[in-house]
């Protein structure tokens, strides 16, 4: 299965409190999940002058959803005696349009997450000051977009993927950066490194010129109850800790709390902040406004 972060941990300045197939949704979802109702849609449509459906974005319905989620970090923060700032939130904007992204900026959230490459890669054109982070199906042939990007990814399942991070990044001179995603619920179909692979996948990668592995992303089989991702989270932060890595991305709007609780320091989170998610036309690449079909990018 295929979501604040900075370029390092996440604790420090960069802290907040917060390739060769179509780009679908890693697994059939991405590193964000839509399980809860989340906030108001903060996009009115309307209908542009070439009569496609567009949304216009309220600046301050965004704000209120930034504001909101970040109590709720420092509340779940608290339960579990930690400090709400080691917690970075993401602010997950697939399929809405780059004023989302300027108005989550706007209110103080400096990371940004995208499900496909183009889309990240219109939008870091549009949108400065952005700390990007894809939280999709990694592909080959993309590697060179999220790369020219500075994107941390999520979503990283193959040795093949760290290849083509590693020679885009070095032939740019810079280093690629990258989550291992694994997969801790046992399923068959499911992307994602296995446990017991796990230690020889991290050799593996470190070895790979170009690219820097920060930490594990997880993304727990679906449940109605988000108490039931708990055993996923806390499995999958102590992988982390056992590996010496520092950073771990896990929760979505449905159970971010539950994530932070058992140790999050990166959080994917859409619906919560920008309510819910517009449908991309088959064939056309445009938005058009109304409810997702999938639990993705959330």
């Amino acid at each position: 299965m295929s979501p604040e972060t900075g370029p390092h941990a996440g604790t420090g300045p960069h802290a907040g409190t917060g390739p060769h197939a179509a780009e679908t949704p890693a697994g059939g979802r991405s590193p964000g999940r839509e399980g809860s109702p989340g906030a108001p849609s903060v996009a009115e449509s309307f209908h542009s002058a070439s009569g496609s459906p567009a949304r216009a974005v309220d600046p301050a319905a965004v704000a209120a959803n930034v504001a909101a989620v970040r109590e709720r970090v420092a509340a779940a923060a608290a339960r579990a005696g930690r400090d709400p700032g080691e917690v970075t939130l993401v602010a997950v904007a697939k399929l809405f349009p780059a004023d989302a992204v300027r108005a989550v900026v706007a209110a103080g959230v400096a990371d940004v997450g995208e499900n496909y490459a183009k889309d990240l890669e219109g939008k870091a054109a549009e949108v400065p000051g952005v700390r990007w982070h894809f939280v999709g199906r990694l592909q080959r042939n993309k590697a060179g977009v999220l790369v020219a990007a500075g994107a941390l990814v999520h979503s990283l399942d193959s040795l093949a993927g760290a290849r083509a991070l590693g020679r885009r990044a070095v032939a740019a001179g810079i280093a690629a950066r990258a989550l291992v995603q694994v997969e801790v619920d046992d399923r068959e179909a499911a992307h994602g490194v296995r446990p017991a692979d796990l230690d020889r996948f991290l050799e593996a990668c470190r070895e790979v010129e170009g690219l820097e592995v920060e930490g594990l992303m997880v993304m727990p089989a679906p449940a109605e109850d988000p108490e039931a991702t708990r055993p996923a989270f806390r499995r999958t932060a102590a992988l982390a800790a056992r590996s010496g890595l520092a950073r771990v991305s896990m929760g979505m709007t449905a159970d971010f709390e539950i994530a932070v609780e058992e140790g999050a320091t990166l959080i994917r989170v859409g619906t919560a902040l920008f309510g819910p998610r517009p449908i991309r036309r088959p064939g056309t690449g445009e938005a058009a406004p109304g409810p997702s079909p999938h639990r993705s990018g959330r």
